[in-house]
């Protein structure tokens, strides 16, 4: 669970590319983050983009992982 706050917190303060080397590192993490809907790459409906971003339920998971 450590390295999901680390990609919740990296995605928080500095969006990284799909291509990164902090995505290479934490792959994994980063398929949980994004299938659980902490992190997208949409930037909006019809667009998506190569920068994983925090979203909404993001910045509440580390809310909650910050307790």
């Amino acid at each position: 669970m450590e390295n999901v706050q680390i990609v919740l917190e990296h995605a928080r303060l500095r969006p990284f590319t799909t291509k990164s080397d902090i995505a290479r590192a934490l792959a994994n993490e980063i398929a949980v983050c994004a299938c659980d809907g902490l992190i997208t790459t949409r930037v909006s409906d019809t667009t998506i983009g190569n920068i994983w971003m925090i979203t909404a339920d993001g910045l509440e998971a580390l809310e909650w992982f910050q307790q």
